[in-house]
């Protein structure tokens, strides 16, 4: 989803530039084995039909495709055609046919009742009615379906030493959320979310932990930060000049070089429930 057209009024503030759909893709190592544990608690299960909201570049539909094998099958909905587009080319590359791409916004799609499992991760956060958009989709579901979803909470990052330089970026990231009117830390509130749709969920939290020579990791914060950039500007947050985005990677793994660090990575909740 681009800042213009969203699903929600706070819209998916990274947009969908090239760069952006390269740091969604990191995200699949990132973030992989976290949302395949979700699922498979969640229990999504060889020979069922997956639904992925918001599925941007194909990450959570492939893990899920994975799941239900050959005898079930996943649709990704999403409103971003690039994003889309990525998704068909991984789903095509990497073998798994039984994935589907479909252009749609989350209330404008039709057929939720046939679905076994309704999944996606990290797009409550822009759905600022999450409550209301989940309990539609419960209300629609078929008894018995899978609601399963993943969020982080951004705030929670914390690192053993001194790292000032990691504060920050992490402080200019959320902040770009509130502004957008969006809450940075919607891990937090998907048990509340869940219960305002209806549902009775059962909880699950991991956080990703990496030393100063985790460079994936803080490539990750470091693009996260560059695909933020004309927001953080436009808002007034930060300049080009305080950011040094061209060399902000470097000097990030240079701080925690220095002080030793361990990084606590944003919190991961996952949450998933059955429609009685």
């Amino acid at each position: 989803m681009t800042v213009q057209e969203t699903e929600g009024a706070g819209g998916y503030v990274l947009g969908h530039s090239d760069r952006e759909l390269e740091r969604l893709e990191r995200q699949a190592t990132f973030f992989g084995d976290m949302t395949r544990e979700v699922l498979v608690r969640a229990g999504i299960e060889p020979g069922m039909r997956v639904l992925d909201l918001g599925c941007g570049v194909g990450d959570v539909s492939m893990i899920a495709a994975d799941l239900v094998g050959a005898d079930g099958e996943v649709v990704g909905i999403d409103i971003s055609p690039d994003a889309l587009a990525v998704a068909t080319r991984r789903a095509q590359a990497s073998g798994r046919a039984i994935a589907e791409f479909v252009h749609s916004r989350i209330d404008d799609y039709q057929g939720i009742d046939g679905f076994d499992a309704i999944v996606g991760r990290f797009i409550m956060v822009h759905l600022p009615k999450s409550g209301e958009t989940l309990g539609r989709l419960v209300r629609e579901a078929r008894p018995n379906a899978i609601f399963a979803f993943a969020e982080m909470d951004l705030d929670t990052v914390s690192a053993s030493g001194e790292t000032p330089l990691l504060d920050q970026c992490v402080a200019w990231v959320a902040e770009v959320y509130r502004r957008a009117g969006l809450d940075p830390n919607p891990g937090a509130g998907l048990f509340a979310t869940f219960k305002a749709a209806g549902l009775h969920p059962q909880m699950f939290g991991m956080t990703r932990i990496g030393d100063s020579q985790d460079m994936p990791g803080f490539a990750f914060l470091a693009e996260s930060v560059r695909s933020m950039l004309p927001m953080i500007e436009k808002l007034g947050i930060a300049s080009p000049q305080d950011i040094g985005i061209d060399t902000l990677r470097e000097r990030l793994l240079a701080e925690a070089a220095q002080a030793d660090t361990c990084v606590f990575y944003p919190r991961f909740v996952g949450g998933w429930g059955r429609v009685q």
